[in-house]
Protein backbone atom coordinates (compact mmCIF):
# COMPACT_ATOMS: atom_id res chain seq x y z
CA UNK A 1 0.00 0.00 0.00
CA UNK A 2 1.21 3.36 -0.96
CA UNK A 3 0.22 6.70 1.16
CA UNK A 4 1.22 10.00 0.67
CA UNK A 5 1.74 12.66 3.53
CA UNK A 6 0.91 15.81 1.97
CA UNK A 7 2.01 19.34 3.62
CA UNK A 8 2.66 22.84 2.54
CA UNK A 9 6.54 22.62 1.91
CA UNK A 10 9.48 20.40 0.86
CA UNK A 11 11.38 21.61 3.47
CA UNK A 12 13.16 18.57 4.78
CA UNK A 13 15.68 17.50 7.95
CA UNK A 14 15.57 13.64 8.58
CA UNK A 15 17.81 13.85 11.56
CA UNK A 16 16.06 14.02 14.57
CA UNK A 17 18.88 16.23 16.33
CA UNK A 18 18.36 18.68 13.91
CA UNK A 19 15.08 19.23 13.23
CA UNK A 20 12.92 22.34 13.88
CA UNK A 21 9.86 22.51 11.78
CA UNK A 22 6.63 19.88 11.96
CA UNK A 23 7.22 18.44 9.05
CA UNK A 24 10.73 17.14 9.64
CA UNK A 25 9.55 16.35 13.51
CA UNK A 26 6.69 14.00 12.08
CA UNK A 27 9.09 12.35 9.69
CA UNK A 28 11.62 11.45 12.18
CA UNK A 29 9.58 11.16 14.39
CA UNK A 30 8.15 7.67 12.49
CA UNK A 31 11.90 6.89 12.36
CA UNK A 32 13.39 7.11 15.60
CA UNK A 33 12.24 6.31 19.06
CA UNK A 34 12.85 7.98 22.25
CA UNK A 35 14.03 6.29 25.87
CA UNK A 36 10.70 7.75 27.25
CA UNK A 37 7.33 8.48 25.70
CA UNK A 38 4.72 11.06 27.28
CA UNK A 39 0.73 10.36 27.24
CA UNK A 40 -0.37 13.56 25.88
CA UNK A 41 -3.20 14.06 27.97
CA UNK A 42 -2.33 13.22 31.04
CA UNK A 43 1.69 14.15 31.10
CA UNK A 44 2.32 10.53 32.51
CA UNK A 45 5.94 9.81 31.43
CA UNK A 46 5.77 6.19 29.97
CA UNK A 47 8.09 3.52 28.85
CA UNK A 48 9.99 3.31 25.37
CA UNK A 49 12.67 2.61 24.65
CA UNK A 50 14.20 2.09 28.73
CA UNK A 51 11.34 -0.22 30.62
CA UNK A 52 12.54 1.83 33.67
CA UNK A 53 14.22 4.98 35.34
CA UNK A 54 14.80 6.54 38.77
CA UNK A 55 17.03 9.11 40.10
CA UNK A 56 19.30 7.13 42.56
CA UNK A 57 20.36 11.47 43.59
CA UNK A 58 19.43 15.02 41.79
CA UNK A 59 22.12 14.42 39.30
CA UNK A 60 22.35 10.77 38.58
CA UNK A 61 19.61 9.28 36.79
CA UNK A 62 19.16 5.23 35.87
CA UNK A 63 16.92 3.69 33.09
CA UNK A 64 17.19 -0.13 32.27
CA UNK A 65 17.62 -0.18 28.30
CA UNK A 66 15.29 -3.11 26.99
CA UNK A 67 17.52 -5.12 24.64
CA UNK A 68 14.61 -6.48 23.07
CA UNK A 69 14.69 -3.36 20.92
CA UNK A 70 16.75 -3.60 17.26
CA UNK A 71 17.85 -0.83 14.68
CA UNK A 72 16.20 -1.28 11.16
CA UNK A 73 18.93 -3.27 10.53
CA UNK A 74 18.10 -5.79 13.98
CA UNK A 75 20.93 -4.73 15.60
CA UNK A 76 20.13 -4.32 19.43
CA UNK A 77 19.49 -1.12 21.30
CA UNK A 78 22.20 -1.54 23.39
CA UNK A 79 23.04 0.87 26.31
CA UNK A 80 26.54 1.38 24.71
CA UNK A 81 24.55 2.59 21.27
CA UNK A 82 22.46 5.14 23.39
CA UNK A 83 25.24 6.32 25.19
CA UNK A 84 26.83 7.03 22.14
CA UNK A 85 24.31 8.66 20.15
CA UNK A 86 23.78 11.07 23.42
CA UNK A 87 27.13 11.68 23.15
CA UNK A 88 26.98 12.90 19.79
CA UNK A 89 24.46 15.56 20.39
CA UNK A 90 26.64 17.08 22.20
CA UNK A 91 29.49 17.57 19.89
CA UNK A 92 26.52 19.89 17.98
CA UNK A 93 26.82 22.71 20.85
CA UNK A 94 28.45 25.14 17.91
CA UNK A 95 25.85 24.41 15.67
CA UNK A 96 23.70 27.76 14.35
CA UNK A 97 21.07 28.18 15.63
CA UNK A 98 21.70 26.11 18.46
CA UNK A 99 19.71 22.62 18.67
CA UNK A 100 16.99 22.18 21.08
CA UNK A 101 18.46 18.84 21.70
CA UNK A 102 21.91 20.41 22.75
CA UNK A 103 20.07 22.67 25.01
CA UNK A 104 18.23 20.04 26.57
CA UNK A 105 21.30 18.09 27.92
CA UNK A 106 22.52 21.59 29.90
CA UNK A 107 24.16 19.84 33.09
CA UNK A 108 24.98 16.58 31.51
CA UNK A 109 28.76 15.61 32.83
CA UNK A 110 28.88 11.79 31.28
CA UNK A 111 27.20 9.00 30.49
CA UNK A 112 27.86 5.85 31.71
CA UNK A 113 26.67 1.94 31.47
CA UNK A 114 26.23 -1.27 33.20
CA UNK A 115 24.68 -4.23 31.00
CA UNK A 116 21.42 -2.96 31.03
CA UNK A 117 21.89 0.21 32.32
CA UNK A 118 22.22 3.77 31.46
CA UNK A 119 23.15 6.11 33.83
CA UNK A 120 23.27 10.01 33.24
CA UNK A 121 25.82 11.87 35.61
CA UNK A 122 24.87 15.78 35.61
CA UNK A 123 27.16 18.83 37.48
CA UNK A 124 23.79 20.30 37.82
CA UNK A 125 20.40 19.40 38.42
CA UNK A 126 18.34 19.48 35.06
CA UNK A 127 14.25 19.38 36.14
CA UNK A 128 13.78 19.38 32.64
CA UNK A 129 15.34 15.83 31.82
CA UNK A 130 12.79 13.27 31.94
CA UNK A 131 10.06 15.03 30.14
CA UNK A 132 13.05 16.00 27.59
CA UNK A 133 14.14 12.05 27.05
CA UNK A 134 10.49 12.15 25.59
CA UNK A 135 11.19 14.59 22.84
CA UNK A 136 11.96 13.58 18.84
CA UNK A 137 14.89 15.66 19.47
CA UNK A 138 16.10 13.91 21.70
CA UNK A 139 15.33 10.50 20.09
CA UNK A 140 17.95 7.48 19.54
CA UNK A 141 19.74 7.35 16.72
CA UNK A 142 22.22 4.60 16.00
CA UNK A 143 26.16 5.64 14.37
CA UNK A 144 24.79 4.70 10.86
CA UNK A 145 21.29 6.85 11.29
CA UNK A 146 19.14 4.18 11.85
CA UNK A 147 16.28 4.08 13.98
CA UNK A 148 14.11 1.44 16.08
CA UNK A 149 11.00 2.93 15.16
CA UNK A 150 8.11 0.35 13.05
CA UNK A 151 9.08 3.19 9.78
CA UNK A 152 12.45 3.14 8.36
CA UNK A 153 14.03 5.14 5.10
CA UNK A 154 13.72 3.48 1.70
CA UNK A 155 14.13 6.27 -1.64
CA UNK A 156 11.10 7.18 -2.28
CA UNK A 157 10.11 7.85 1.99
CA UNK A 158 9.39 5.40 4.21
CA UNK A 159 7.90 1.73 4.68
CA UNK A 160 7.39 -0.41 7.33
CA UNK A 161 7.33 -3.54 5.13
CA UNK A 162 3.82 -4.01 3.82
CA UNK A 163 3.38 -0.16 3.48
CA UNK A 164 5.17 3.16 1.76
CA UNK A 165 4.83 6.65 2.73
CA UNK A 166 6.03 9.41 1.09
CA UNK A 167 6.12 13.25 2.27
CA UNK A 168 4.49 15.39 -0.70
CA UNK A 169 4.17 19.21 -1.28
CA UNK A 170 0.84 19.34 -1.53
CA UNK A 171 -2.48 20.53 0.22
CA UNK A 172 -4.10 16.87 0.29
CA UNK A 173 -3.43 13.57 0.89
CA UNK A 174 -4.00 10.43 2.85
CA UNK A 175 -2.85 12.09 5.92
CA UNK A 176 -2.25 16.13 6.01
CA UNK A 177 -2.24 18.88 8.33
CA UNK A 178 -5.67 20.74 8.85
CA UNK A 179 -9.29 19.54 8.88
CA UNK A 180 -10.24 17.93 5.86
CA UNK A 181 -13.97 17.07 4.72
CA UNK A 182 -14.42 13.04 4.58
CA UNK A 183 -10.96 12.40 6.75
CA UNK A 184 -11.19 11.52 10.28
CA UNK A 185 -9.36 14.38 12.70
CA UNK A 186 -6.48 13.70 15.34
CA UNK A 187 -6.47 17.03 17.74
CA UNK A 188 -4.21 18.80 20.31
CA UNK A 189 -3.97 22.04 22.47
CA UNK A 190 -0.22 22.77 21.63
CA UNK A 191 1.75 22.79 24.90
CA UNK A 192 4.97 25.15 25.11
CA UNK A 193 5.22 28.75 24.09
CA UNK A 194 1.86 30.42 23.22
CA UNK A 195 1.94 31.90 19.08
CA UNK A 196 2.76 35.92 19.76
CA UNK A 197 4.91 38.49 18.55
CA UNK A 198 8.54 38.53 20.16
CA UNK A 199 10.66 42.16 19.58
CA UNK A 200 14.27 42.84 18.94
CA UNK A 201 15.43 44.29 22.31
CA UNK A 202 18.59 45.59 20.84
CA UNK A 203 16.67 47.30 17.95
CA UNK A 204 15.10 51.31 17.73
CA UNK A 205 12.50 52.10 19.79
CA UNK A 206 12.35 48.24 21.16
CA UNK A 207 15.30 48.64 23.86
CA UNK A 208 12.76 50.69 26.39
CA UNK A 209 10.60 48.30 28.18
CA UNK A 210 8.25 51.19 28.14
CA UNK A 211 7.93 50.83 24.60
CA UNK A 212 7.11 47.10 23.93
CA UNK A 213 5.34 46.77 27.53
CA UNK A 214 2.44 49.78 26.07
CA UNK A 215 2.78 47.63 22.00
CA UNK A 216 1.21 44.50 24.19
CA UNK A 217 -1.21 46.95 26.32
CA UNK A 218 -2.69 48.22 23.06
CA UNK A 219 -3.83 44.70 21.70
CA UNK A 220 -7.05 44.03 22.23
CA UNK A 221 -6.75 40.09 22.10
CA UNK A 222 -10.47 38.99 22.51
CA UNK A 223 -11.30 41.34 19.41
CA UNK A 224 -9.29 38.48 17.39
CA UNK A 225 -11.07 35.50 19.00
CA UNK A 226 -13.41 35.13 15.77
CA UNK A 227 -10.73 34.75 13.55
CA UNK A 228 -8.67 32.34 16.12
CA UNK A 229 -11.96 30.37 15.83
CA UNK A 230 -11.43 29.43 12.81
CA UNK A 231 -8.31 26.96 13.32
CA UNK A 232 -9.50 26.40 16.99
CA UNK A 233 -7.24 28.27 18.16
CA UNK A 234 -7.99 30.78 21.60
CA UNK A 235 -6.47 33.60 22.90
CA UNK A 236 -3.46 33.80 24.37
CA UNK A 237 -3.01 34.39 28.43
CA UNK A 238 0.65 34.07 29.02
CA UNK A 239 3.81 32.94 27.31
CA UNK A 240 3.23 29.67 28.03
CA UNK A 241 0.20 27.76 26.59
CA UNK A 242 -2.57 26.58 29.64
CA UNK A 243 -1.54 22.98 28.58
CA UNK A 244 1.75 23.62 29.61
CA UNK A 245 3.19 22.48 33.00
CA UNK A 246 3.35 25.21 35.32
CA UNK A 247 1.44 27.80 32.99
CA UNK A 248 0.46 31.14 34.91
CA UNK A 249 -2.53 32.56 33.88
CA UNK A 250 -1.50 36.50 33.16
CA UNK A 251 -4.88 37.63 32.11
CA UNK A 252 -5.03 40.55 33.85
CA UNK A 253 -0.75 41.79 33.13
CA UNK A 254 -2.31 41.05 29.32
CA UNK A 255 -5.52 43.24 29.45
CA UNK A 256 -6.39 45.87 27.00
CA UNK A 257 -5.29 49.37 28.48
CA UNK A 258 -4.82 51.97 25.75
CA UNK A 259 -4.82 54.57 28.09
CA UNK A 260 -1.95 53.55 29.88
CA UNK A 261 -0.31 52.66 26.31
CA UNK A 262 -0.51 56.13 25.88
CA UNK A 263 1.28 57.39 28.84
CA UNK A 264 3.79 54.80 28.30
CA UNK A 265 4.78 56.22 24.45
CA UNK A 266 4.68 59.98 25.48
CA UNK A 267 2.94 60.54 22.06
CA UNK A 268 5.54 58.97 19.62
CA UNK A 269 4.49 57.68 16.43
CA UNK A 270 6.49 54.34 15.74
CA UNK A 271 6.97 51.81 13.13
CA UNK A 272 7.76 48.77 13.04
CA UNK A 273 8.36 45.35 10.71
CA UNK A 274 7.34 41.37 11.32
CA UNK A 275 8.88 39.04 10.02
CA UNK A 276 7.14 35.58 9.64
CA UNK A 277 6.72 32.46 6.96
CA UNK A 278 2.77 31.93 7.26
CA UNK A 279 3.27 28.38 5.12
CA UNK A 280 2.25 26.19 8.66
CA UNK A 281 -0.46 28.04 9.95
CA UNK A 282 -3.81 29.00 8.58
CA UNK A 283 -4.22 32.60 10.86
CA UNK A 284 -1.50 33.74 11.00
CA UNK A 285 -1.28 36.62 8.35
CA UNK A 286 -4.85 37.33 9.38
CA UNK A 287 -3.93 38.13 12.89
CA UNK A 288 -0.86 39.67 12.75
CA UNK A 289 -3.14 42.28 10.02
CA UNK A 290 -5.71 42.54 12.84
CA UNK A 291 -2.83 43.84 15.71
CA UNK A 292 -1.95 45.49 12.75
CA UNK A 293 -5.15 47.33 12.24
CA UNK A 294 -5.52 47.70 16.09
CA UNK A 295 -2.11 49.43 16.83
CA UNK A 296 -2.90 51.60 13.80
CA UNK A 297 -5.75 53.13 15.68
CA UNK A 298 -3.09 54.14 18.00
CA UNK A 299 -0.47 56.02 15.35
CA UNK A 300 1.99 52.97 15.74
CA UNK A 301 2.61 51.16 12.38
CA UNK A 302 3.34 47.69 11.64
CA UNK A 303 4.32 46.10 8.29
CA UNK A 304 3.80 42.62 7.91
CA UNK A 305 6.99 40.67 6.06
CA UNK A 306 6.26 37.15 4.90
CA UNK A 307 9.20 35.94 3.60
CA UNK A 308 10.50 32.55 2.72
CA UNK A 309 12.55 30.51 4.95
CA UNK A 310 16.16 31.32 3.33
CA UNK A 311 15.35 34.66 4.33
CA UNK A 312 13.61 34.27 7.33
CA UNK A 313 16.64 32.37 8.78
CA UNK A 314 19.16 34.87 7.33
CA UNK A 315 17.41 37.50 9.52
CA UNK A 316 16.68 35.89 12.42
CA UNK A 317 20.47 34.48 12.94
CA UNK A 318 21.56 38.56 11.77
CA UNK A 319 18.98 40.16 14.06
CA UNK A 320 17.45 42.23 11.05
CA UNK A 321 13.63 42.20 12.92
CA UNK A 322 12.01 44.46 14.89
CA UNK A 323 9.50 41.62 15.26
CA UNK A 324 9.53 37.56 14.92
CA UNK A 325 6.17 35.62 15.08
CA UNK A 326 6.15 31.70 16.17
CA UNK A 327 5.41 29.46 18.86
CA UNK A 328 7.55 27.03 20.31
CA UNK A 329 5.39 23.10 21.50
CA UNK A 330 6.91 21.41 24.03
CA UNK A 331 5.53 20.24 27.44
CA UNK A 332 8.08 21.49 29.83
CA UNK A 333 8.45 25.22 31.03
CA UNK A 334 12.37 25.01 29.67
CA UNK A 335 11.46 26.04 26.42
CA UNK A 336 11.50 29.67 28.09
CA UNK A 337 15.06 29.53 28.91
CA UNK A 338 15.80 27.77 25.62
CA UNK A 339 14.06 31.04 23.26
CA UNK A 340 14.94 33.70 25.86
CA UNK A 341 18.01 33.09 27.54
CA UNK A 342 20.90 35.31 26.50
CA UNK A 343 23.10 31.99 26.83
CA UNK A 344 20.85 30.28 24.24
CA UNK A 345 18.92 31.16 21.44
CA UNK A 346 18.22 34.51 22.79
CA UNK A 347 15.61 35.35 20.32
CA UNK A 348 15.08 39.11 22.02
CA UNK A 349 18.59 39.55 21.12
CA UNK A 350 19.46 41.23 24.79
CA UNK A 351 23.28 41.88 25.15
CA UNK A 352 23.58 41.14 28.62
CA UNK A 353 22.46 38.22 31.09
CA UNK A 354 20.22 39.99 33.79
CA UNK A 355 17.74 38.81 36.66
CA UNK A 356 15.35 37.03 34.10
CA UNK A 357 18.46 35.17 32.96
CA UNK A 358 19.13 33.97 36.64
CA UNK A 359 15.11 32.95 36.86
CA UNK A 360 15.62 30.97 33.71
CA UNK A 361 19.01 28.96 34.46
CA UNK A 362 16.97 28.49 38.45
CA UNK A 363 14.31 27.18 37.46
CA UNK A 364 15.87 24.37 35.52
CA UNK A 365 18.50 23.20 38.65
CA UNK A 366 16.02 23.56 41.04
CA UNK A 367 14.57 20.06 42.45
CA UNK A 368 11.59 20.44 44.26
CA UNK A 369 8.46 20.83 41.85
CA UNK A 370 6.60 23.34 44.35
CA UNK A 371 9.43 25.39 44.24
CA UNK A 372 10.17 25.18 40.50
CA UNK A 373 6.71 26.26 39.67
CA UNK A 374 7.26 29.49 41.57
CA UNK A 375 9.82 30.13 39.60
CA UNK A 376 8.44 29.78 36.26
CA UNK A 377 5.50 31.72 37.58
CA UNK A 378 7.69 34.70 37.72
CA UNK A 379 9.31 34.31 35.03
CA UNK A 380 6.56 34.40 32.65
CA UNK A 381 5.18 37.49 34.85
CA UNK A 382 8.87 39.23 34.64
CA UNK A 383 8.62 38.39 30.34
CA UNK A 384 4.87 39.61 29.82
CA UNK A 385 5.80 43.00 31.91
CA UNK A 386 9.02 43.47 30.30
CA UNK A 387 7.18 43.20 27.15
CA UNK A 388 9.57 40.46 26.10
CA UNK A 389 6.84 38.15 24.56
CA UNK A 390 3.42 39.63 23.52
CA UNK A 391 1.09 36.32 23.44
CA UNK A 392 -1.52 36.29 20.81
CA UNK A 393 -3.22 32.97 20.75
CA UNK A 394 -2.78 28.94 22.08
CA UNK A 395 -2.38 26.32 18.51
CA UNK A 396 -4.18 23.69 18.10
CA UNK A 397 -2.63 21.66 15.80
CA UNK A 398 -5.50 19.16 13.67
CA UNK A 399 -3.81 16.31 11.31
CA UNK A 400 -6.31 15.04 9.07
CA UNK A 401 -6.36 11.23 7.81
CA UNK A 402 -8.42 8.77 5.69
CA UNK A 403 -9.77 6.30 7.97
CA UNK A 404 -9.68 3.48 5.10
CA UNK A 405 -6.57 3.37 4.65
CA UNK A 406 -5.19 4.01 8.28
CA UNK A 407 -7.47 3.25 10.93
CA UNK A 408 -6.01 5.30 13.93
CA UNK A 409 -3.76 8.18 14.02
CA UNK A 410 -2.83 10.49 17.18
CA UNK A 411 -0.92 13.22 18.08
CA UNK A 412 2.08 13.03 20.92
CA UNK A 413 2.61 15.55 23.33
CA UNK A 414 4.77 17.44 20.54
CA UNK A 415 1.55 17.34 18.80
CA UNK A 416 3.45 15.23 16.14
CA UNK A 417 1.22 12.51 14.25
CA UNK A 418 2.04 9.14 15.14
CA UNK A 419 0.97 6.32 12.77
CA UNK A 420 0.55 3.14 14.18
Amino acid sequence: MRLTYGWPTDQLIDDPRLAYNSMSKTFCRQIFESLLDIDPVSGELLPWLASSWHYRDPLTLELTVDRARSFSDGNPVTPEAVAECFTEILTLKDVSPLPAAVSRLTGLDRIDTDRDTLRFRFATHNAAFLRSLTSVNLAVRSRSGLGSGRWWRVDDGLTDGTRRLAFRKSDSGDLCPGAVHGHSVAELNNPGISYGLCPNASRGRLTDPRIRRALSLLVDRQRLQPLLDRAGYTVASSVLTPSTLDYRDCTTDLAHDPATAHRLLDGRRLSFEVVFNSTFSPVDAAVLTAVAAQWAEHGVELTLADVGFPELRTRQESGDYDFRFFYFTGSDPDALRYQFSVSQRNMNRRSEPDDLDALLESQLHCADPAARRDVVHDIQRQIVDRGLWLPLCNVRTTTSYRPDVLPEVYLDAEALARIP
